[in-house]
């Protein structure tokens, strides 16, 4: 017994220790032991080997629940505890691990009651599931269900046309059984057309949900973002946690959560698990963004790139690809190097530090438990525990944890989400004013891909800025060059093989501004691109890339053609201008991140 307790490492606080049987019951008996970040589980029976002691990280690990058995005569209590550890791959030809599912059952057996054994299993359940979220304990804690929160209930907005379009499967065998074992309640919607998601979130009552978790690629968060900023109630709204699993080609953000947690740098399936068991975890990160203002006079939030020139034309004429996945925007790239575009423009910002020089481095569906009726707002954790998705819940009984209250809808609370519905864009939407001043300004009325609709949107002042028919203030920076491209970016990654921006944080109070500027060769440009990969592309002396860390930004293309994107989303061609907003908005990374100062 000492050799195991001095396995759980010199100074780490044992807050638990047991002794239980196994399930299937085989004789075999174990010694379990509890710290704050591990879960040591030694074999006793019928003999200690150390080839049979097994250490459970609880960063891998998404929940426990209690059980009883089927058979009324048996006194016994179970816990289960599901995790995701790393493993290495059974195939040869690959290298590096993937996370596996197990499902560890232990039997509480030493009372003679059930009851007694329950308060036990209780006890080492309620333990595990507040060191997974967070929830400070020791050994002199008086560990109950009572310290936990009632389970969350999240909105899931689910794009099926995503990426590969493989959003929903991914979902239904991968998601929702983790989710599931999580104890987390959700509604699950598959949106429809674009902006859907958009118009859903702004009629919502957000009292109903703990968080909004986008299923797609980066393209349906911003959708989540802009709807929240233009209800009445901005203020409160944006603060509602917003997540996002990877099911899109692009996959930026979920890949700097995936990064900013420690993991190793993956795509697919893998990166999918990692978000999804950083969801499980539930910590909340503040995240910044920026208010993007553009010819029109229209006004977005941001919370990823603005891009113009190379990389802008590599995201949007790549979409013919969409079928392959994040591969297209490989085979995009080799398609634009081919023909390399520069563009004369005029690129101004505002220094987030004093003396910063130019330097190199670099249809609406509600899904229920069977799959065909909608789900009720009644306690939504229920569902969760209705589902069947753990395979240990067919052999034991699960224990119901009393359900939360409610809140009761007032006679004046928005339609649920599955009756929502509302016509497509259409060129009558637009105000008189908007379309003469495109009319004025010689732009195109639409093009493809290019959402012109006027929105109402709210937010905070942006206090960096002058009009876009106005010079940019004094203090400024500008620079006026023939551009291979330029991209304002805040986030670590551009994309979830794309580590442009490796010091970037999810609230450091910067937009990263890149430019490169003609002149590059393609093979140096090959060499940038395919160092991003690890973000080694700072290690490469290249006198034509370019990087300045700022508070504000202004693109002002003198090229007739050209693409401009907003993360990810193509929008009107013209002056765009933008700035940092610190902390407006909460990311669900799933660990707790150290809170930075804005400069």
């Amino acid at each position: 017994m000492n050799m195991f307790l001095g396995a759980c490492g010199e100074g780490s606080e044992t807050l638990l220790h047991g002794e239980f049987g196994a399930h299937p019951p085989k004789g075999t008996r174990y010694a379990l032991s509890l710290t704050r970040t591990e879960l040591h589980i030694q074999r006793l029976v019928p003999k200690p080997d150390t080839d049979h002691r097994t250490v459970l990280q609880l960063i891998d690990v998404v929940g426990c629940h209690t059980m009883r058995s089927h058979t009324i005569a048996n006194q016994s209590a179970f816990f289960s505890v599901y995790a995701y550890p790393l493993k290495k791959r059974k195939v040869a030809v690959s290298s590096g691990r993937v996370r596996q599912r197990t499902a560890r059952t232990f039997q509480v057996d030493s009372a003679d009651c059930y009851e007694d054994n329950l308060k036990v299993a209780e006890r080492w359940a309620a333990a595990i599931k507040c060191l997974v979220l967070g929830i400070p304990i020791s050994s002199e804690t008086e560990i109950s269900r009572s310290l936990l929160p009632r389970p969350r209930r999240l909105l899931l907005l689910l794009n099926p046309f995503g990426g590969k379009g493989n959003a929903l499967q991914w979902c239904q065998n991968h998601i929702l059984p983790m989710i599931t074992e999580a104890d987390i309640g959700f509604n699950l919607i598959q949106t429809e057309r674009q902006n859907h998601a958009r118009e859903l979130v702004q009629n919502i009552n957000l009292a109903e949900w703990d968080g909004i978790v986008s299923i797609s690629g980066d393209g349906l968060l911003y959708e989540v973002i802009n709807g929240l900023m233009e209800r009445p109630d901005w203020e409160e709204a944006i603060k509602m946690p917003l997540g996002i699993l990877p099911c899109g080609s692009g996959n930026a953000v979920a890949a700097a959560i995936n990064f900013r947690a420690g993991f190793e740098q993956t795509l697919g399936q893998e990166l999918l698990t990692n978000c999804t068991l950083l969801l499980c975890h539930g910590a909340v990160t503040p995240l910044d963004l920026v208010s993007v203002t553009t010819a029109s006079g229209s006004r977005s939030f941001s919370f990823l790139s603005v891009a113009w020139g190379f990389i802008s034309d590599v995201d949007i004429e790549s979409e013919k690809f969409r079928h392959i996945g994040p591969a297209r925007f490989t085979l995009g790239t080799m398609v634009r190097l081919a023909s390399l575009n520069t563009y004369r423009g005029r690129l101004s910002y505002l220094p987030a530090l004093e003396g910063t020089a130019h330097r190199p481095i670099l249809r609406s569906i509600t899904m229920a438990a069977n799959g065909s009726l909608p789900f009720q707002h009644g306690p939504l954790h229920r569902t969760v525990s209705d589902l069947g998705l753990c395979k240990e819940r067919h052999a034991l009984c699960f224990q119901e944890v009393e359900p939360a209250d409610e809140p009761t809808p007032s006679p004046s609370s928005p339609p649920s989400s599955s009756s929502f519905h509302s016509s497509s864009f259409s060129f009558e939407n637009l105000s008189e004013e908007l379309v003469a001043d495109r009319r004025e300004a010689g732009l195109p009325m639409s093009a493809p891909g290019v959402s012109l609709s006027p929105r109402q949107v709210h937010g905070p002042p942006d206090e960096f800025l002058a009009p876009l028919d106005q010079p940019v203030p004094k203090s400024w920076v500008t620079v006026e060059e023939d551009f291979v491209s330029v991209l304002a970016i805040y986030q670590s990654h551009l994309g979830a093989d794309l580590f442009m921006a490796p010091f970037a944080c999810f609230n450091d109070g910067l937009i990263h501004l890149f430019y490169i500027k003609a002149g590059i060769s393609r093979a140096a440009l090959i060499r940038l691109f395919l160092a991003t990969e690890k973000g080694t592309h700072f290690d490469i002396e290249c006198p034509h890339f370019i990087h300045i860390p700022v508070r504000a930004f202004r693109i002002e293309p003198l090229t007739r053609k050209g693409i401009l994107t907003i993360d990810g989303e193509r929008v009107e061609y013209g002056p765009i201008q933008g700035q940092i907003h610190h902390s407006v908005a909460n990311l669900i990374t799933g660990v707790n991140q150290v809170k930075i100062t804005a400069f």
